[in-house]
């Protein structure tokens, strides 16, 4: 066939792939691929494009192919091993995480893309196939084993039987549950959640709740999504901070309360001393909590209220990490402890972008 090409890239694989990740960005940079810094490629894992940009702290995991024409990867976007994206046009925005065996491609035309929006997470086993274009908005979760399909053609159409290109459009904060099947010409608003093991077709309205076979409404504004006032977001947010100790110090750390403040201080191991790190937590007003820094400086502050643009220059002068739940939002300084409670808030969907964005 004339437009055929290999499933697996192998010359790629072995002019490139195998060499370590340092070696490898190296010799991408040289290709004219534009990759920014504290980039990590895994073994055997291989971008092919003619236009390549990978944004900083970007990683690829071992034995993934990324192929297409026009590639963007967006800083601190983490793609697991063992992943294919094969598409024209790829573009996964920052932040965006997609795991392990997710397969992105099938049949494609001159149009076919896939972006993906920031902050966003897509689960493993699911299978996207951008035949037509899939734009993906900002902050949403795709579920394991979801299948979204922008063509349903099988049997002979000059038999009678349907064949059907169209593109799907799926809005921001957009949540589908494991083995949603997403069909073609599919919309889904803003802020729609869809239940586990629906088919989506048509046109879904923001702010709802979709399940079904097929998919139908069955929750809409003001009840659904429910309301939350203060006073439940801050028992809600005292709940998570505890549950998060109590879960450090299960897996090992000693972790001790004082005030609005915990010491976390890692396993001690005979090689090496144990790291600490002190984690500040504020559930209201945010100047009132900087004036009880003290001397001893926090690596993370924790606020479930807003931070003010000045608050996180002034954090970010004293190296201090923080997260702001209200607006989403975390500084680009990280550090080991910070990631961690990044890692239990998305326990509980809540996911922050890195500020300034870039």
């Amino acid at each position: 066939m004339l437009t055929e090409k290999p499933r697996i890239p192998l010359l790629e694989v072995f002019l490139y792939g195998l060499w370590p990740g340092f070696m490898k960005i190296f010799l991408y940079r040289l290709r004219g691929y534009r990759i920014g810094k504290g980039v990590s490629i895994g073994f055997g894992s291989v971008i092919c494009g003619e236009r390549v940009e990978v944004g900083d702290g970007a990683s690829i995991g071992f034995l993934t192919i990324i192929r297409g024409t026009e590639i963007r990867l967006g800083a601190y976007v983490h793609i697991g091993s063992t992943t294919f994206l094969d598409t024209p046009y790829i573009d996964i925005g920052e932040g965006s995480n997609i795991n392990e065996q997710v397969f992105v491609g099938g049949l494609q035309f001159p149009d076919s893309r896939i972006v993906v929006g920031r902050n966003c997470s897509i689960m493993q086993m699911s299978f996207i196939n951008p035949a037509r274009s899939i734009v993906i908005g900002d902050d949403c979760v795709i579920g394991g084993h979801c299948l979204i399909f922008t063509h349903s053609s099988s049997l002979n159409l000059f038999e009678g039987y349907a064949a059907e290109f169209a593109p799907i459009e799926i809005g921001n904060r957009v949540g589908l549950a494991w083995r949603s099947f997403v069909l073609p010409g599919t919309t889904i608003g803003d802020g729609t959640m869809v239940g586990a093991n629906s088919v989506v077709s048509g046109k879904i309205p923001p702010s709802s709740l979709a399940v079904g076979f097929p998919a139908r409404i069955v929750g809409r504004p003001p009840v659904f999504p429910k309301p939350v006032s203060d006073e439940e977001k801050v028992e809600m947010f005292r709940k998570i901070v505890k549950e998060m100790a109590d879960f450090l110090i299960a897996s090992g750390f000693a972790c001790k309360q004082d005030g609005p403040s915990y010491e976390v201080c890692e396993p001690k191991r005979r090689w090496r001393t144990a790291r600490q790190w002190r984690l500040q937590v504020n559930e209201a007003d945010v100047p009132n909590a900087l004036k009880e820094l003290g001397v001893r400086r926090p690596d993370v502050f924790l606020s479930l209220s807003e931070i003010a643009t000045d608050v996180r220059d002034f954090l970010d002068a004293r190296n201090i990490m923080w997260i702001d739940i209200a607006s989403k939002a975390q500084s680009r300084r990280s550090n080991p402890l910070g990631e961690e409670v990044l890692s239990y808030f998305r326990r509980y969907g809540v996911r922050t972008l890195r500020y300034p964005r870039t």
